[in-house]
């Protein structure tokens, strides 16, 4: 019997990174007995981009067509899915997009059904994150790609609650109950740093039962805005800059050390982050008893949080930034200058 592994995200847990290695190691997880399943195209990933993993429209044509990520299919992304699980050589496949946490009971009862009639059982892998580094990150996503102009406080106090997929350990319950006991594993991405070689190591650990020697450290491919970079960003969207300034700034961030791996947010009052980690304190309980092999999350340690109203502005580092940026405007200008040489 096959096995189709479902990497669901979940979001701000490093998957970004891990689809890009994934997608640049595909060989040498072929080797390995894996097939990271090419239904989509892996050359941005391969090149260290940020996308969907393997399967971001398959993933979204499975969501309910009321949510807002919902892509319209007519089968064919559905069908190209059980064509490669039966042609597979491997006796393991690989799904990844965090818009599998999303997807709803319904769709995938019908993909289990699906993929039993061809002899292959499911199982799902996520990484889960403390709450309050979630709706930090969570804040500064919406930040760079939503043209937010709020400060993180509000953004925090308005949304917690709502977030469904926060409740750690209904999710776990919910997806065991799906894919069947013994066919779930929830790993903290926090404890991905212990791993001599990070969250690709820790994964595949995971899927294979060793970490292949091949794997190296992996570097972070979606990194969160060092905080003078966040005070950029908020001022900037008042102009409504394109997706593409924001995919700049992080480049220019990750290459130059700003941000780093596993960075910590404090731009939390501590109230606020007891508040958080209060509400959800049961359910990481529960999670750690019966998911996690009773491994929590770091506990959290009052520190003095960053005030973006206050935090001053040093000259060196706004220069740094700004020199990347400008960098950054040469290098593409050369090159449609090249172009217009060319073509002309």
């Amino acid at each position: 019997m096959k096995t189709l592994w479902i990497h669901a995200g979940m979001p701000k847990c490093g998957s970004s990174a891990l689809q890009v290695f994934l997608a640049k190691n595909r060989q040498r997880l072929l080797a390995e007995g894996i097939d990271y399943l090419a239904l989509s195209d892996l050359s941005q990933a391969k090149k260290g981009g940020i996308t969907s993993g393997n399967a971001g429209f398959l993933s979204r044509s499975m969501l309910d067509k009321a949510d807002e990520g919902y892509f319209q299919d007519d089968g064919t992304l559905y069908q190209s899915l059980l064509d490669a699980v039966s042609n597979t050589k491997t006796e393991s496949c690989l799904l990844s997009s965090e818009f599998f946490a999303f997807v709803g009971t319904d769709a995938y009862r019908k993909l289990l059904e699906d993929l039993r009639a061809q002899d292959c059982q499911a199982k799902c892998i996520y990484y889960v994150r403390r709450q309050d580094q979630v709706l930090v990150s969570g804040y500064m996503q919406k930040v760079k790609r939503h043209h937010y102009t709020g400060d993180p406080e509000t953004f925090v106090r308005d949304t917690y609650q709502e977030y469904v997929l926060l409740r750690y350990y209904d999710s776990a319950r919910r997806f065991e109950q799906l894919f069947g006991a013994g066919n779930l594993i929830v790993g903290l991405y926090e404890a991905t740093q212990r791993h001599p070689k990070g969250i690709a190591g820790d994964f595949l650990a995971k899927l294979l039962g060793h970490c292949p020697k091949w794997v190296a450290p992996q570097p972070a491919v979606n990194p969160s805005p060092s905080p003078v970079e966040l005070k950029l960003m908020l001022a900037a969207n008042r102009y409504r800059p394109r997706m593409r300034f924001s995919d700049i700034l992080a480049a220019n961030s990750a290459g130059s050390g700003r941000s780093r791996p596993y960075e910590r947010h404090h731009l939390l009052a501590p109230a606020m982050t007891e508040t958080v980690l209060d509400y959800f304190a049961e359910q990481n309980q529960l999670l750690a008893e019966h998911y996690t092999h009773g491994e929590a999350f770091p506990p959290y340690q009052a520190s003095p949080h960053l005030d973006l109203n206050n935090i001053p502005v040093d000259a060196d580092d706004l220069m740094d930034i700004v020199a990347g940026f400008l960098v950054n405007f040469d290098q593409r200008l050369a090159k449609l200058e090249q172009s217009a040489v060319s073509s002309g």
